[in-house]
């Protein structure tokens, strides 16, 4: 499978180790049997997803993909040479979609466009506009977060696709796994008390305006940093996200609860070890959305490119709020 970063024994790097063959073919063939419309190359939740997921299933590369990116133990996966490079668009969304669903089921990204793969890049003008940006949206860093942190069900896994990197030297992809922080939160009093608060407290995650209703609506959803998932310890996490809740519900803001967030945050971006890697062209990345919080190092270079899809356990039909097809 590859070596296990220093950091983390539960993440990887390593080298696609299959043949495609005639597979991305009989892949693109399957999914466009059930898509009369490719949704700008962004995809939706399928209303048969189940049926397709089967079928797609069968797929010898699939099968062998599935079985890499959920081995036991497994939080992060980074497959270098992946073999999409040379695929127009259409077909290469086509099989991100296509992994995605043999690993569970990918979930819309935005509430208008209802797209599944979303494309990260900066977007001219970002950085002058007055509305709560997403970090896909702009250049520069991205704070260490879990995807949908301020939905009623964060997906448990994501995958991110390099298309281009970023050519300027930055733009490292960063992972850091929720048991390392866990344990530099117990080494003081301040964190072991900061960690009992943020899993008691219901915090509230505003809403980035890229995903709400509208741009005016400000939409924000109550939930603890850390919750237990079976027998280990998960987090829902987005410090702007949860900033931006306390300025819209300000009877929730009080000096403790503060206090214990501006620790945390210190332990996340500056203390706890993580995985840093630059990503080469034509990379998946794979990570457990639950058990490990990612970010990017900063870079300048505007024309870097990932795609991400976003992926639940959960049929889209079963779940709840804006992130699948059945909505509150």
């Amino acid at each position: 499978m590859g070596a296990a970063l220093k950091q983390s024994p539960h993440i990887f790097v390593t080298v696609r180790d299959f043949d495609w063959g005639q597979d991305q073919s009989a892949i693109v063939a399957i999914v466009s049997r059930y898509f009369s419309d490719y949704n700008g190359n962004g995809f939706y939740p399928h209303p048969d997803e189940v049926a397709l997921q089967r079928e797609l299933l069968a797929v010898p590369a699939l099968q062998q993909l599935r079985r890499h990116l959920r081995h036991a133990g497994v939080r992060g996966l980074a497959i270098t040479g992946l073999g999409l490079a040379g695929l127009a668009e259409a077909e290469r969304n086509a099989v991100l979609y296509a992994i995605a669903l043999s690993l569970g089921f990918p979930t819309s990204t935005d509430q208008r466009t209802q797209r599944v793969a979303w494309d990260i890049r900066a977007r001219p003008g970002s950085a002058e506009q007055n509305r709560f940006v997403t970090f896909s949206e702009r250049v520069g860093n991205a704070d260490m977060h879990t995807d949908s942190s301020f939905y009623p069900m964060p997906e448990e896994q994501f995958l991110l696709y390099v298309v281009r990197a970023a050519q300027c030297g930055g733009g490292a992809s960063l992972l850091i796994d929720v048991d390392a922080i866990h344990a530099e939160l117990q080494r003081t009093e301040a964190g072991r008390a900061s960690f009992e608060l943020l899993s008691e407290a219901r915090l509230p995650f505003r809403v980035p305006s890229v995903y709400a209703a509208n741009d005016e609506q400000v939409e924000i959803e109550l939930a603890p940093v850390f919750e237990r998932l079976g027998d280990s310890l998960a987090m829902r996490w987005r410090y702007d996200s949860i900033l931006k809740g306390l300025a819209a519900r300000p009877a929730l803001d009080t000096p403790p609860l503060r206090a214990a967030l501006t620790l945390l945050n210190e332990v996340i971006e500056q203390r706890a070890p993580r995985f840093c890697e630059h990503l080469p062209d034509d990379t998946l990345l794979w990570a457990d959305n639950r058990r490990t919080l990612h970010g990017r190092a900063t870079y300048t270079d505007a024309a870097r490119h990932l795609i991400r899809i976003r992926i639940g356990d959960t049929p889209n039909a079963e779940r709840i709020g804006p992130s699948g097809v059945a909505m509150d």
